[in-house]
């Protein structure tokens, strides 16, 4: 008897091996009927270089998903290894306009918010929503790019913070340290 995909792989399980995945720490936002929503998000990837386009995950209940959905724009902001009071402040220590009390804040051509020292800053049109189980894929077809000063990019893996450090030629296969510029 063949099982289903889902009978095989259970939500939880499926989320504690995503958590061996790192991944940037970008700040999704948007303004609707002046207000600004935004969220922590790492779910987010490239699609194409022409026309240049972004893809971002985002919850269906999250009220950042329906404020995109309405204005139809969303900025993603790449965080720098010293934004963690910002991700957090975006991941429900704050809420509503409180979340953007960290850092300075500029609007470009769509309107959503744009954190102005992040490492770099893809103001996005909405062109097509696909829903699938509990979220929604957001295609954003870049209008604006703000490139920060260089820095180093916020990382997030198995429920810690850490930053991107290359690993030197003189590091061999498998003597990678296991604490390499990760912070809790």
């Amino acid at each position: 008897m063949d099982k289903s995909a889902s009978e095989l792989v259970g939500a939880e399980q499926f989320k504690l091996g995503m958590r061996s995945l790192a991944s940037a720490v970008n700040l999704i936002t948007a303004a609707h009927a002046g207000h600004r929503h935004g969220m922590t998000a790492t779910a987010v990837t490239s699609v194409s270089a022409e026309p240049p386009t972004l893809l971002v995950c985002i919850n269906r209940k999250a009220s950042t998903h329906a404020a995109i959905a309405k204005s139809g724009a969303f900025c993603i902001n790449v965080l720098r290894a010293a934004h963690v009071e910002h991700s957090r402040a975006f991941s429900g220590a704050q809420t509503g306009e409180a979340r953007f009390s960290p850092g300075e804040w500029t609007r470009l051509a769509t309107g959503a918010p744009v954190l102005i020292d992040a490492l770099v800053s893809f103001d996005c049109r909405l062109e097509k929503e696909l829903v699938h189980g509990t979220h929604s894929l957001f295609l954003g077809r870049v209008e604006h790019i703000v490139v920060g000063r260089k820095g180093r990019s916020l990382l997030y893996a198995d429920g810690q913070y850490g930053k991107f450090a290359t690993l030197g030629e003189r590091v061999l296969p498998g003597a990678l340290p296991d604490s390499l510029d990760w912070m809790g």
